[in-house]
């Protein structure tokens, strides 16, 4: 069931809303999501946030991390990606462009949106996974 809000409205659910609860907004390009949710947690929750614009991406690796063999058990292990928090800290993930990715990022993203998991490693408790 889709629900219309504003700005302010969305601030409402942003702020209501408890991280372990994953958040799909739908609204036309260029309406101002990601800057509504780039300034709300950046600023009023001190949250690091990535946004990934899922159409514009090609391969999985920049959103998973690269594969990598391990020196001393000789197993493939997925190397953390670049954005991955390595303090410990909540993130906030924008998934924006979904209905624009390729096949290949959206089985990524599932196990990121469902589970906030990826690649067996699971996000610092407290983060935060929007789709758009």
């Amino acid at each position: 069931m889709a629900i219309r809000i504003d700005a302010k409205e969305l601030r409402d659910v942003l702020h209501l809303t408890p991280p372990e609860q994953n958040i799909m907004l739908i609204g036309k390009h260029g309406i101002g999501k990601s800057e509504i949710i780039q300034r709300y947690y950046e600023r009023e929750q001190a949250m690091t946030v990535v946004a990934f614009f899922l159409g514009q991406m090609s391969d999985p690796g920049d959103l998973i991390g690269l594969m990598h063999k391990e020196e001393h058990t000789g197993r493939s292990i997925f190397l953390p990606p670049y954005w991955w928090p390595v303090d410990g800290q909540p993130i906030v993930l924008f998934l924006d462009e979904l209905n624009r990715a390729r096949p290949e990022i959206l089985q990524s993203v599932h196990e990121l949106a469902l589970n906030k998991t990826l690649a067996g490693k699971q996000l610092p408790p407290g983060s935060v996974v929007i789709s758009a």
